[in-house]
């Protein structure tokens, strides 16, 4: 069959806003706008998709929370489950400044659909001069375009973005996608002490195409919005005494798996009494426990290694909020 009478696959785009789906005024103004990408500008970039957009709702990722988050998700998969619909692939367009935690709770609602996903943003807008949108969808379009033909489903789910020194689009693995740093580079979380030999984690990657996280965020949509309680990792943070209005207890721990045991104790108790889930990490696979995390553990915390904190928040956020 001649290249261009080829049956083109179903591609999913999801417009959630952010840089990406901004413009900048003369005034060096951002602003979201809901104009620009249509089925037309992804066919110019790559013809084998057939293109179908779709925003479910938009916003600035600095101003994402979980019942925002849920929208953005619950809009995906009744696209996505709609009869006929078929897709073969899924393009998310998403902010930056939160884009970690929404990857690590897309990437563990949306595998049981066992197609591959790419989300993407850009650090200037479609109007800016050296604009990195294009190269970023580009790049997100190829790997989905190798993933379909190659059949790696959820397999290949993952994060594009500029990177600030090559300037060169790249890849990280959403499940072990860690939050953009000042020049808008997102990190890849490995746990090195997972494997005394020197190899690092697998954990990171495991797979969530199960029956059991299609459980968990089908639970997770249907509910009402629930709130998370987060402890940052920052020394002399305040850090309430008890758990009033909150459905989880997330702790952030500094790199030895650990928080101030102290200031903690009150807290922990609090949520026990109220019979809240703590949960603290990341905690490294192997290695020293210290006696400020075994007084937190045996307070009621439970531990959690071979994800990023992002990965942990989410966690919290598709089993109680």
């Amino acid at each position: 069959m001649p290249r261009s009478l080829k049956i083109k696959k179903n591609l999913l785009v999801v417009l959630l806003g952010g840089t990406i789906g901004s413009v900048r005024d003369e005034e060096g103004n951002v602003e979201l706008a809901d104009r620009g990408f249509d089925a037309e500008f992804f066919e110019a970039l790559d013809r084998r998709f057939k293109y179908k957009v779709i925003s479910p709702v938009t916003y600035s990722s600095e101003n994402a929370d979980i019942g925002i988050y849920k929208k953005a998700i619950g809009g995906i998969l009744e696209e996505a489950g709609r009869t006929g619909a078929s897709y073969k692939g899924i393009l998310i367009l998403h902010g930056t400044d939160s884009m970690a935690y929404f990857a690590q709770l897309a990437v563990r609602c949306l595998s049981y659909l066992k197609i591959p996903v790419i989300i993407t943003g850009s650090k200037k807008t479609k109007n800016e001069q050296g604009t990195d949108v294009v190269k970023n969808i580009s790049l997100s379009l190829g790997l989905l375009a190798a993933a379909i033909k190659d059949g790696s489903g959820a397999r290949t789910f993952g994060v594009v973005f500029e990177d600030s020194y090559t300037h060169k689009s790249t890849y990280v693995d959403s499940c072990a996608s860690v939050n953009a740093d000042i020049n808008g580079d997102m990190g890849s979380f490995v746990d090195r002490s997972s494997d005394e030999s020197g190899k690092f984690s697998k954990k990171a990657k495991s797979p969530f195409a199960t029956d059991e996280y299609k459980k968990r965020t089908r639970d997770f949509i249907a509910r009402d919005t629930g709130r998370i309680m987060v402890i940052p990792a920052i020394p002399g943070s305040y850090i309430p005494k008890d758990t009033d209005d909150c459905n989880a207890l997330v702790i952030e721990c500094y790199h030895s798996g650990t928080q101030d045991d102290k200031a903690l104790l009150p807290l922990i108790s609090s949520a026990k009494d109220r019979n809240i889930p703590v949960i603290m990490g990341p905690v490294p696979t192997k290695g020293n426990i210290y006696t400020s995390r075994r007084a937190l553990e045996d307070a009621g915390a439970m531990v959690m290694s071979g994800f990023p904190f992002e990965g942990i928040w989410a966690e919290a956020v598709i089993d109680w909020a």
